[in-house]
């Protein structure tokens, strides 16, 4: 029970028995003043009544009987009764005991006594007769009735009013307890709020403050914490010059990229080399060359952002690296064209000095690879640009015969294809376990794969084309409704992690669809995991994360992919509420051997934890990964160790 139902409630029971003690008391005095009325009114009328029967004599009954019945008519009498000496009646007027308008439960109740009076009538100092009087409880009850009804409706009236004054009061200087709980609960999962509005009161005033200032040293301290954790895998990951990935990750993100796991699309490998470097360094000076290389690595960045899911790295002092998953020739050449353009029309490049110092080569391999083998090819083509003696690119299929008949489609023969299979809802559902430290299974992650001419598509090959033609909300509807097909043969209320593109939460149409569906099928979203990639999050993580809490409510969960490839990711903490972070899989491949990256897991481990945060691991390939990965403080893994893909 709430403090405010506590105090509401024993504050209204005070106010209760001060009203119901006051009643009382107002009925005990109103029934104590009318019995001594009918006390009263006994003793008057047989003193009065025996001095005037005394005067006429007791021979003259007639007289008698007059007297009597005229008081006894006009008064509340239950009996006046005349006796002589010898104790025969001379006169007797009565009324029956009848109480109309009295509820018979009042009269038992409240005892009103009738009082009878006898006064003995004396003819000069002898004895003549006796009389008796009895008032008629009748009206005493119907007055007191009247009270006391009407002083119930008042005392009830009073007694309702100051309850719900009560209880408006109390919330009104009990409502910054609220916001206090409010922020407490948000200071356990790190928001760090400050309450703008004090409270007046003044106990309560202080112990917001003592509050504000705790959150406020608080979010001090993580925002450090973080800001230093992200500083330490900046300088691993990054190329301290140009911001980029060093050699080291971008080899380790490529590992990944092209693994047996995630690579079965291949990929494109752009190398861009910038010739005659050191010539550069001593007619120029370093300086002039630092910002030549920092500028270069601008415009990559720059261009490769309508693709998110390629990544940069600077490889040497003077060349550079692109990698883009999932990437065919033809949009390959895309890309490649597109860098040159823009490298070209650099300032120094548009020199005689630079016409022949920028080369870029690219090679394309369709199907799963080695990253060597792409690099081989890479440098091979670059030594073979050199000779053409001015800045130039080229772009080659290195793929040979492991190319997938559907690698080589146009966008035109995808995007007909997608169409068709999501229209008719064909798309096949695969299940990978992610296990939780005990070895037990979590949740199932579904993968989508589409059947083209009789291969089984990874949605790494395909996804590429959906997100370039903006098809995304499309095909996560798609998914989403051969999932809830799925789920709804089945009684093992097992937990599912389904993948959602950020731009499809982004897309108006389609979160309101989602939302709605998820209210309409709570059932169904209590045994959902929602899932969305740290790379395109990192594009739009302000506009969803007010849209994840909404989803949330309806009882599903929220899962960040891949996390901890960029530097900053550690800020999705504070900025969306996420109840797991799947870290890349680029972290479990060197981790018995990168201090760099056990330092980090352990980190985010402890950092995601205060957050009720469950951090898993992704690409676990081998059993002394997973061990290490335990004693990092991670909460569960995902991999082909533990458990590979399998058809639903």
């Amino acid at each position: 029970m709430t403090l405010l139902r506590e105090l509401a409630l024993s504050l209204t029971l005070l106010l209760i028995l001060l009203f119901a003690g006051s009643f009382a008391l107002t009925v005990s005095d109103a029934r104590h003043y009318l019995q001594e009325q009918l006390d009263s009114h006994a003793q008057d009328t047989a003193t009065s009544l025996g001095v005037a029967i005394a005067s006429t004599g007791v021979d003259n009954v007639a007289t008698v009987d007059s007297m009597i019945d005229a008081v006894f008519d006009h008064g509340y009498y239950r009996q006046i009764r005349f006796v002589d000496m010898s104790g025969n009646v001379l006169v007797n007027s009565e009324h029956p005991v009848t109480l109309e308008g009295v509820p018979d439960w009042f009269v038992k109740l409240v005892d009103l006594e009738a009082p009878e009076v006898t006064s003995e009538i004396n003819s000069g100092w002898v004895p003549i007769g006796q009389l008796l009087v009895a008032s008629h409880p009748g009206y005493a009850y119907r007055s007191l009735w009247s009270k006391v009804s009407g002083d119930a409706l008042l005392f009830s009236a009073g007694l309702l009013f100051a309850i719900i004054g009560l209880n408006i009061l109390l919330g009104a200087v009990l409502r910054p307890l609220k916001r206090m709980e409010h922020q407490a609960n948000r200071i356990c999962e790190r928001h760090f709020e400050i309450q703008p509005e004090l409270p007046k009161t003044r106990d309560l005033r202080r112990v917001v403050q003592a509050m504000n200032r705790m959150a406020g040293k608080l979010e001090k301290a993580f925002s450090e914490k973080v800001a230093l954790t992200e500083e330490l895998r900046r300088k691993s990951v990054k190329d301290p010059l140009t911001g980029i990935l060093n050699r080291k990750a971008f080899k380790s993100r490529m590992n990944t990229a092209l693994s047996e796991e995630t690579g079965g699309a291949g990929g494109s490998l752009i190398m861009i080399q910038v010739r005659e470097l050191e010539l550069l360094n001593r007619n120029h000076g370093q300086k002039f060359v630092d910002e030549l290389l920092v500028n270069i690595s601008h415009w990559i960045g720059k261009t490769l952002l309508p693709w998110p899911e390629a990544f940069s790295g600077r490889r040497s002092g003077s060349s550079f690296t692109v990698f883009v998953p999932a990437c065919g020739m033809s949009e390959n050449r895309r890309i490649t064209e597109l860098l040159f353009r823009v490298l070209a029309s650099m300032e120094f490049f548009s020199t005689a000095e630079g016409s022949n110092c920028l080369h870029i080569a690219s090679v394309t391999h369709q199907g799963l690879c080695k990253p060597e083998f792409l690099l081989d090819h890479g440098d091979k083509q670059l030594l073979e640009l050199e000779v053409w003696v001015k800045n130039c690119w080229d772009v080659s299929d290195v793929s040979g015969e492991t190319a997938y008949p559907y690698m080589r489609w146009s966008d035109k023969q995808w995007l007909e294809k997608l169409e068709a299979l999501m229209s008719q809802g064909n798309i096949e559902l695969y299940g990978q376990p992610v296990l939780d430290i005990n070895g037990d299974v979590a949740f199932t992650e579904v993968l989508a794969r589409l059947n083209l001419d009789g291969d089984l598509v990874p949605a790494d090959s395909f996804l590429p084309i959906v997100e370039r033609y903006d098809l995304y909300a499309e095909f996560d509807r798609a998914v989403f409704f051969t999932l809830a097909d799925y789920i709804d043969e089945r009684d093992d209320y097992q937990l599912y992690c389904l993948n959602i593109s950020p731009y499809s939460l982004v897309d108006d149409d389609f979160y309101h669809w989602l939302l709605d569906a998820l209210k309409l099928r709570q059932d169904l979203a209590r045994r959902l995991i929602l899932e969305t990639p740290e790379r395109t999050l990192l594009l739009v993580g302000d506009r969803v994360a007010e849209r994840v809490d909404k989803l949330v409510e309806t009882g599903c969960q929220f899962s960040i992919d891949h996390f901890g490839v960029a530097s900053q990711a550690l800020t999705f903490l504070q900025i969306i509420n996420a109840h797991y972070l799947k870290v890349d899989g680029s972290f479990a491949r060197e981790i018995t051997s990168s201090y760099e990256n056990q330092l980090y897991i352990r980190t985010l481990s402890m950092l995601a934890e205060s957050r009720d945060i469950g951090v898993l691991a992704q690409g676990i390939e081998s059993e002394e990964e997973w061990e290490a990965l335990k004693q990092l403080g991670v909460a569960g893994g995902q991999g082909y160790y533990l458990g590979r893909p399998e058809s639903l």
